[in-house]
C-alpha cells in the first residue's frame, strides 16, 4: 500500500553528499482511522534531524493498485507545524505536487533551506485499504500495513502506530483464548519486542517499537476484525488478486504438468521412434572375417549412425588398399599419388573423396591440401548417408533426423521463453502469476533441451541395418581382441587387409601397436616410408603415445645428415625392417592427414585444424512499499 522512504537530495554537487548531509528519524508515527466503507484516513508525522548542508525539498510515494493493496489515495495534505502547504507545480517553498509514475503516486513538497529538527505531517485517504474476508471460522476482515518499508536510508529511532476501528467494531479474538488477532512484524518476521496495546474494548490498537529500526528492516502492523460488522465491499484489487491467484494456480498446474509430461514424452518419443528394431538373430561372439563386402566407411557410418572423421579417413586407406592411390612419406610431409586404375566402379562418396584429395592433379602433398579439403566434407558425409539409405540400412539420413529434432527442441525452448516473457508482461503486477509463468517457461525449456539431446539418438536402423550392425559388431569385437582369438604370429597378412576397418571403428592405434610387435608383419604395399631410421613403437622421434590424444609434431631428422644416424645402412633398415620400422610414420600420417583434411582457415568459425585422429490470520500480504525523500 503505502511506502515511505526518505531520500536525501543535495543542491550541492553529488561528490559532497555523503560528507555534508546527514539525517535520521527521531520519530515516525502513523495514525489510521477505519471508515465504515473500508477507506482509511491516515495522519503521518515524521520528525527528522537534519545536519550539514541545508535541505530544500522532500518526496514520498504511495504504491497503488493490486501491488499496493489499495485503490489509490485522495485528500492529500501536507503541513509543517501550523503552516499548511498548498498544491502547486511551481516548486516554491510551502508548496507540494502529486505525480503518478506507474503504480506509484509521488508527493513532492518544498520548503526553505533548513537543518536541525523538523516535523512534517501528511494526511490522506486510502481507498479500499481493507482485505475483506468471509464468515468462516478463522477468517475476517483485516488491515495489514507496511508502516516503514525496508529501503529507508537511515535509522528510525522511535515509531508508534495506532489503528482506530469504527464504533461497534472490535479486533477479533482467538476462539480458545482472550488474545486479539493483532501482530507486528520486523523484517518480515513477527516481532515480540513491539509493545501492542488493545484499548477501548478492542477498538484502539497501538503498536510501540521498543528498539530503533535499522536500515534494511521493514515495520508491518496487522489487525483482524470479524467479517460482516461493516458493509465493506470487496475492493477491486482484492478481486483481481483472487482471480490472479486462481489463474496462477491453474498456470502453475499447467507448468507442473508440462514439467512431468514433457520429459516423459521425450522418453516415450525415443522409446517408440528412436530405438533400433528388435530382431531375433543369433550371432557368435566374434567373426574373424567381414560378414559382407560393405566398405569400411559405410559400416562405420551405420554402426554409430554418424559419418565422422574416422569414416572419412577409412575411405583413404580403403582406396589405397584397393590400388587407387599410393602414399609416400617425405621428410616433412606425405605425398598422395593417383594410380592408373580405372575409377568407374567407385561409389559416389569415394569419387568425391578422390576429387577433394587430388583435385585435377595426379599427386599432391599434405601441405598443399591445408585448408582445402574441409569444404568438401559436407558433400562426402551427405553421400555416405545417402549410401546407407540406398542400401536400406537406415530409413533416412540420420543427419536430417537429428536436425529435425534439434529444430523441434529449439522451437519448444523458444516457445518456453516467449510464453514466460509474455505472461510476465501481461501479469506484471502479480507475483503469483509471474512465478507460475516461470514454471511454464522452465518446463517448456527443459522439454526443448531434452528434445535436442534425445534428437542425437533418434536415428534408427532398419531391420536389415540392425542385423548388419549386429554382425559387424561381432567383427569389431574380433578386431579389438584379435590376440584372444587368433595367433598374431600367423595372422600378419590381415594387418593391411583390415586396417581400413580398424580406422573406421577408431581402433587404428591398438591395431598398429599389436602388429608392430611382430617383425614379420609386412608393410602395406601402398605406403612408402621415408628412408631414415627411427625408433619403433609409439615413442621415438614422432612423439606418439599408446593412448590418449594423437597430436604429434612434424618429424625432425635427428642429425645433420638427411638420412640421420646410420647413413645408408639406416636408410635400408627403415625401408626393409617391416612394420615395426615404420609404424610411427604410419600413425603420424593418419594423425596429420585427419588434422589437415578437417582444417579451415583461421578466420573461419567452423571446423578447425586442431586435434588428432580419433494458523491465526488468514490470507493476504501487507500493503506498503514505495518511496519518499528530502533535498
Amino acid at each position: 500500500m503505502i511506502g515511505v522512504l526518505l531520500l536525501l537530495m543535495l543542491l550541492a554537487p553529488a561528490t559532497s553528499f555523503a560528507q555534508s548531509k546527514v539525517f535520521f528519524w527521531r520519530q515516525w508515527d502513523i495514525d489510521m482511522t477505519l471508515r465504515e466503507n473500508g477507506d482509511l484516513d491516515v495522519v503521518e508525522r515524521q520528525t527528522l534531524d537534519f545536519s550539514g548542508e541545508p535541505f530544500t525539498y522532500g518526496f514520498r510515494s504511495i504504491v497503488t493498485g493490486t501491488a499496493g493493496n489499495n485503490e489509490g489515495i485522495t485528500n492529500v495534505k501536507v503541513r509543517e507545524g501550523d503552516r499548511n502547504y498548498t498544491e502547486a507545480s511551481t516548486n516554491a517553498p510551502g508548496t507540494f505536487k502529486i505525480t503518478q509514475e506507474g503504480s506509484e503516486t509521488f508527493i513532492y513538497w518544498y520548503f526553505e533551506p533548513t537543518v536541525g529538527e523538523h516535523t512534517y505531517t501528511f494526511s490522506y485517504t486510502i481507498k479500499g485499504g481493507v482485505r475483506v474476508g468471509t464468515l468462516d471460522e478463522g477468517s475476517g476482515d483485516q488491515i495489514y500495513w507496511t508502516v516503514i518499508p525496508n529501503d529507508h536510508p537511515a535509522r528510525v529511532q522511535a515509531s508508534r502506530v495506532t489503528i482506530r476501528l469504527p464504533e461497534g467494531v472490535a479486533a477479533q479474538q482467538y476462539t480458545d483464548t482472550t488474545d486479539y488477532l493483532v501482530a507486528a512484524y520486523t523484517g518480515g518476521a513477527e516481532d515480540s519486542t513491539v509493545v501492542i496495546d488493545v484499548g477501548e474494548n478492542g477498538r484502539l490498537i497501538t503498536y510501540e517499537r521498543a528498539f530503533p529500526l535499522l536500515v534494511g528492516d521493514s515495520f508491518d502492523v496487522r489487525v483482524q476484525f470479524p467479517h460482516g460488522l461493516l458493509d465493506i465491499p470487496k475492493p477491486d484489487w482484492q478481486s483481481r488478486e483472487e482471480r490472479s491467484s486462481v489463474a496462477g494456480t491453474f498456470i502453475l498446474a499447467i507448468g507442473v504438468f508440462l514439467a512431468v509430461t514433457g520429459p516423459l514424452g521425450v522418453l516415450v518419443m525415443w522409446y517408440t521412434r528412436g530405438r533400433d528394431p528388435q530382431i531375433d538373430l543369433i550371432v557368435p561372439e566374434y567373426l574373424s572375417e567381414p560378414p559382407d563386402q560393405l566398405s569400411p566407411a559405410v559400416i562405420g557410418t551405420l554402426v554409430d549412425e554418424k559419418a565422422d572423421m574416422s569414416d572419412i579417413m577409412s575411405i583413404l586407406l580403403d582406396l589405397a588398399r584397393r590400388g587407387y592411390v599410393t602414399i609416400t612419406e617425405e621428410e616433412r610431409t606425405h605425398r598422395f599419388t593417383r594410380t592408373e586404375k580405372e575409377q568407374k566402379d567407385l561409389r559416389p562418396f569415394e569419387k568425391s573423396f578422390l576429387r577433394a584429395l587430388l583435385g585435377t592433379k595426379d599427386e599432391r602433398t599434405l601441405k598443399e591440401m591445408n585448408y582445402k579439403f574441409a569444404q568438401h566434407l559436407p558433400t562426402i558425409r551427405k553421400q555416405l548417408y545417402e549410401e546407407v539409405v540406398k542400401l536400406k540400412l537406415l530409413p533416412k539420413s540420420p543427419e536430417s533426423v537429428r536436425m529435425t529434432y534439434a529444430g523441434l527442441g529449439a522451437g519448444i525452448m523458444v516457445l518456453g521463453v516467449a510464453s514466460c516473457i509474455g505472461m510476465f508482461v501481461i501479469f506484471t503486477d502479480s507475483e503469483a502469476l509471474g512465478g507460475a509463468a516461470l514454471c511454464v517457461g522452465g518446463a517448456l525449456g527443459l522439454t526443448g533441451l531434452l528434445t535436442v539431446i534425445a534428437g542425437r539418438h533418434m536415428p534408427k536402423k532398419t531391420v536389415l541395418g540392425t542385423e548388419t550392425a549386429v554382425k559387424w559388431n561381432a567383427f569389431i569385437n574380433y578386431l579389438k581382441n584379435i590376440e584372444k582369438y587368433s595367433d598374431l604370429q600367423t595372422a600378419t597378412d590381415i594387418f593391411e587387409k583390415y586396417l581400413p576397418y580398424a580406422v573406421a571403428f577408431g581402433l587404428e592405434r591398438t591395431w598398429i601397436h599389436k602388429f608392430e610387435q611382430i617383425p614379420t608383419t609386412p608393410t602395406p604395399g601402398w605406403y612408402t616410408p621415408y628412408p631414415y631410421p627411427r625408433r619403433s613403437g609409439w615413442g621415438g622421434w614422432w612423439g606418439g603415445s599408446s593412448s590418449g590424444s594423437s597430436r604429434s609434431s612434424t618429424p625432425t631428422v635427428p642429425s645433420g645428415e638427411k638420412g640421420g644416424p646410420g647413413g645408408l645402412e639406416g636408410m635400408s633398415k627403415g625401408v626393409t625392417g617391416g612394420l615395426s620400422s615404420m609404424s610411427a610414420g604410419l600413425t603420424q600420417m593418419l594423425n596429420n592427414t585427419a588434422t589437415t583434411l578437417k582444417s579451415t582457415p583461421p578466420s573461419s568459425s567452423s571446423g578447425g585444424s586442431s586435434g588428432g585422429f580419433s494458523g491465526g490470520f488468514s490470507g493476504g500480504s501487507s500493503g506498503g512499499g514505495g518511496s519518499a525523500g528530502f533535498g
